[in-house]
Parts: structure tokens; sequence; C-alpha cells
């Protein structure tokens, strides 16, 4: 008998597409949520360099659920004189024997320490070395000559590196893998626009690759267990995409940004990231991810505090939603026995990752009892006035509270773009900040900054009345209560820095404004000279709020404001002049 007639078909149809289509989704949701094999961790950060590698930071850092430690800060400001190079911790005639031998007896005693709570260990270090590579990057002709000197297409240099990971291996058996920066990190290779004559005329990607196949296969026999990751960092997008046919198969891997112009707490994953992790999973070579998982971060250095955990769980289902990628990497370092919510969160979304945003910032919260939902709100307003910050106006907005952008000049109109001479700054970085290089910049520019800055600095002060209010419902001797004490401090801290931002160009468009009717033999009209008066008392206020000190011989935004109603004609011909 027919169990089925022509009416029915359709529905079976239509019932085995939505049934297929189900079990592709459950399968993709496994996939998106699968873990990492290599969870990366630093510990210390450059701000505060505590690298104790002692039992409560190791079981710290185990129980967030790391397995994988980095045994350097590996920072170009070298905090605590950590080690930058192999020729930083193996004597080779460079610096003194003592302080390098100092510095091998530490990265001996952490490496082991980490390897009795079962942690994989990393090494960090740049190569070619280029001695005082950062004081010499401006210098044409002195980096022409030290890359010339360290070039890797001469033997000696590329021997001198197999012979350093030897004694590296000997030195330090607990050494698993090796991450290796070819630029940066006092480490740099020849321009073949430059004029080194070894170098010159030959593309980058004819280069590197040999260099880099010769310092694998050294290592793969040294640690056949290990891998050497390399970071192609202040390469363009295209020498790296040319890179990758020539380079090793196996005990290799690459450690790269979460995009191709920075870490960014507020943008992970851009279409070069996604590129590379795409093409090199089909070459079968593992890609980790950099990203920011404390609340100590490049861009808000030095602040320790400034909490914002949504953002480090978006950081992670950015991550997670690239299915080929093998790990992730903190890039900055963070403190593991402090009380840190963002830590909090990424220790959270590594050992569960199909754990929700609301699921975490329940638990995240629950310790502040009665006070749990100022808490979350005074986290999520921290995190809307971060994202509302316009990070990719610059790189030069990295570091944000040490740049004086409080107590700021009046005489030049500008906003600096330029950073390094390296194939990256002069190309691919443009497609992530606004400016690389420094330029006359548009009034529609300084505009954009400024309303943006202003959305930012808002939202912040919404996040300081939230956690003010956290005080008042926690009990007095909560332990939670002294560090909402510091969050507070970071946030004003914060706040002050972007709304000094906000002033300067509004004064800046304004200034050019009345400029404009000065140069035309007009009088200035009053509704501007109103306008311009009433954001320089907002900057009045701002520098007067005691967070951040006036330096020496900086003239005050109420010794500006009293010169320009003596005169305002003379002062906006004098005063922020566009400049390049």
């Amino acid at each position: 008998m027919k169990f089925f007639n022509k009416l029915t078909i359709p529905y079976l149809s239509y019932l085995m597409l939505i049934f297929v289509f189900l079990t592709v989704s459950g399968n993709a949701e496994t996939l998106k949520h699968s873990e990492f094999k290599y969870k990366i961790a630093i510990i210390g950060n450059p701000c505060n360099p505590d690298i104790r590698y002692d039992s409560k930071q190791l079981s710290e850092l185990k129980k967030l659920g790391y397995n994988t430690i980095q045994l350097n800060i590996a920072w170009g400001s070298r905090p605590a004189d950590e080690a930058l190079n192999l020729e930083d911790i193996l004597y080779s005639g460079i610096g003194k024997r003592e302080t390098v031998e100092k510095r091998l007896k530490d990265i001996k005693f952490r490496a082991k320490e980490a390897k009795k709570y079962g942690f994989r260990t990393i090494f960090h270090f740049g190569a070619p070395r280029i001695d005082s590579m950062y004081k010499k990057l401006s210098k044409p002709t002195t980096i022409d000559w030290e890359t010339e000197t360290n070039s890797i297409q001469k033997n000696e240099i590329v021997q001198k590196y197999i012979d350093l990971l030897k004694r590296l291996k000997q030195e330090i058996p607990e050494i698993d893998d090796i991450l290796v920066y070819t630029f940066d990190q006092e480490a740099w290779i020849a321009n073949e626009f430059g004029n080194g004559p070894t170098d010159r005329d030959i593309p980058l990607h004819e280069r590197l690759p040999a260099f880099l196949n010769a310092l694998t296969e050294t290592w793969a026999k040294l640690s056949p267990n290990g891998l050497l990751w390399w970071e192609p960092w202040e390469l363009s997008a295209g020498q790296i995409y040319s890179c990758i046919p020539a380079l090793p198969d196996h005990h290799f891997g690459l450690c790269i940004h979460s995009n191709i112009a920075e870490v960014q707490l507020t943008r992970p994953v851009d279409v070069w990231f996604k590129n590379m992790v795409n093409i090199l999973s089909d070459k079968n070579i593992p890609v980790i991810g950099e990203i920011f998982m404390g609340s100590s971060t490049e861009e808000l250095q030095p602040l320790q505090h400034l909490a914002a955990p949504r953002l480090v769980f978006e950081e992670f289902e950015a991550m997670y939603g690239l299915y080929n990628l093998a790990g992730i990497k903190e890039y900055y370092g963070v403190l593991p026995d402090t009380y840190d919510p963002n830590l909090i969160v990424a220790g959270m979304k590594m050992k569960n990752p199909s754990m929700t945003w609301q699921q975490a910032l329940g638990q995240l919260s629950k310790t502040f009892g009665k006070a749990g939902s100022q808490i979350s709100a005074a986290w999520e307003a921290s995190a809307k006035g971060l994202q509302l910050f316009p990070w990719d106006c610059t790189w030069n907005f990295r570091r944000l509270p040490l740049r004086r952008h409080v107590f700021h000049g009046f005489k030049k109109a500008g906003i600096p773009g330029k950073v390094a001479t390296s194939p990256s700054w002069k190309s691919t970085r443009r497609s992530i900040f606004m400016i690389t290089e420094n330029e006359v910049l548009d009034p529609w520019f300084f505009e954009d900054i400024e309303l943006r800055c202003k959305a930012s600095a808002d939202q912040i002060l919404v996040a300081i009345n939230a956690y003010e209010q956290v005080q008042n419902v926690l009990p007095y001797k909560h332990e939670h209560q002294l560090y909402i004490s510091s969050v507070i401090a970071d946030l004003k801290v914060f706040e002050q820095t972007v709304r000094g931002i906000q002033c300067y160009c509004r004064e800046v468009n304004l200034t050019f404004l009345m400029r404009k009717h000065v140069s035309n033999g007009k009088p200035i009209p009053t509704d501007l000279i109103n306008r311009f008066n009433t954001i320089m008392k907002i900057d009045i206020e701002n520098q007067q709020k005691g967070v951040e000190k006036s330096g020496r011989n900086v003239t005050s935004a109420a010794e500006m404001l009293k010169e320009f109603n003596t005169d305002p004609k003379k002062w906006v011909i004098e005063n922020f002049l566009e400049t390049k």
C-alpha cells in the first residue's frame, strides 16, 4: 500500500530541509564554540611589571584557563629591563655580561616555575637585532647602515641566530616555543627601496622566508614538540600575503595582532586578519590572535583599573567566529592575582566558549550583592565610553593619558599621525587609522573628533556616577570598595583627557572660522566670539579638575582666553595655525 501520497512528499521535503539546516547550524555552532588549543598569558604589564612567577600568580592563571605563558613582557620600553632580543639573555659581546646573565637567570627561573604548573612556554624576541632601533628609525642613513650590517642575506647573520637558538635550548630546555618579531622589538629588515647594497632592489618577500625557514628547521630539531611563531608586524598586507607560499610547513605558526594596524579593544578582526586565518588554514599553519584580556591596555596606559568586560567578551566572540583560529594570546600583560573584571570574563570565555554575555554578567556582578545592577550599569557605560572614543583617528591616541591633551598647546592646529618608516605604516595601516602622516587636516576632521570625544567623555561621566552609586550601596568594608575607588580615579583621568581633545578640536575650528573673517578684512561675528568663550570655559573647567597637573611653561586655557578677549583679531592670526 502507498504510505505517502503526492501531497505529502513536498511537506516531507520541507521537513528534510529544516532538518539539514538545523544540523548544519548545530555543527557551525559547535565549530564556533570549540575551545582554543593555545591560551597564552603574559604575567605583568609594561606599567606594572609584576613578574613574581610565584604560586599565587601561576595558580590563578591556571584557574582562569590559560595553558601557555610568554616568559618575558617584551615591550619596547624594556620595563624592569625585560629582554627584547636573544642577545639580551645570551652574552655575545653586546651589553654588560652581568646584566645579560641576570636576565638569563630570570628567564630560567620563570620557565622552570611555569613547567611545575603544567604550562607550555614561549620566549619572545626580535631578530635580526638592530642596536637602539627605536632611536634610529627616524634616521634613514643610520637604519640603512644597521640593516646592511645585520642583513639576513648574509650567511654569517643567519648562522649567528642558528647558534643562538642552540644556546637558548641548551641553557633553558624548558622553553617549548619561540615567538619571533622580524620588525620591532629592536629588530628590522633592510628596505628594498633603501640604500643598503646587499638588499636593495630585492622584494622583502623574496628575502624573509628563507631566514624564517632556517630558524624553524633549527628549532624543530632542538624542540621537536615546539613551534616557531612568527609575528609579521610592520609588514604590509601585500608583503605578508606574498611571503605565505614560501613559509615553513611544519613546526611553524603565526601570532598576529587582531587587526593589521594594532591590537584594539574595540576593533578586533579586520579583513586582513580574516584573510590570514583562512589562507593559512589551507596550508595547515596555525594562527594565534592577540587581544587585550585585562583592564590594563596599551591604549589606556598607564591606567590599570578601567574595566569594560563586555568589550573583552566581544573580542572573544570575534575570535571564536574564526573557525580555524588555533588560539588567543594576551598582548599587553595581565595581573592574575588581582581583581580584574575583564580578566575574569576572559577566563569564563576560555573555559566556556558558549557562555552568553548575560550569563557572564550575572556571574560577574554576583559578588557585588545589592549593588549588582549599579555595577552592571557602570561596566556598560565604561564600555560605551571606550567604544565612542575615536581610537581609529591615529596611533598617537594610544597611551592616551600620557599624551598631555588636557594642558594642550594653542599655537598649532594638528593631530599627529606619523609613527614609523615601515612598510605597513606607509601603506596598509591607513585602512584602520584615518591619519598615518602629519598632514593639514580638514575642519570636518576636527569636528568629527570633537563630537566623538564629547560623546565618549559624556558616557564616561555616566560610568563615574554609576560607580559612585556602587560605593554608596556596598557595605563600607566590602572587599571591592578599594577597587571601586581605583576605577573612579582612572575614569576621571580618562574623562579629563578626552574632554581636553574635544575642547582642542572645537577651538581649532572656531579659530579657523574667525580667521577667515579677519583675512577678508571683516569683523569677527559676535556669535563666533561667544561660541569660542563657551568652549574655552569648558576647557578651563576641565584643566581645573585637579586630575592632571600642568607642566612647566604651559599656558593655561584661562590665560589664553584672557589674551583672546583682549584682542580677538590678533589672537586668531597668531594661534591654531595649520601645520604639517
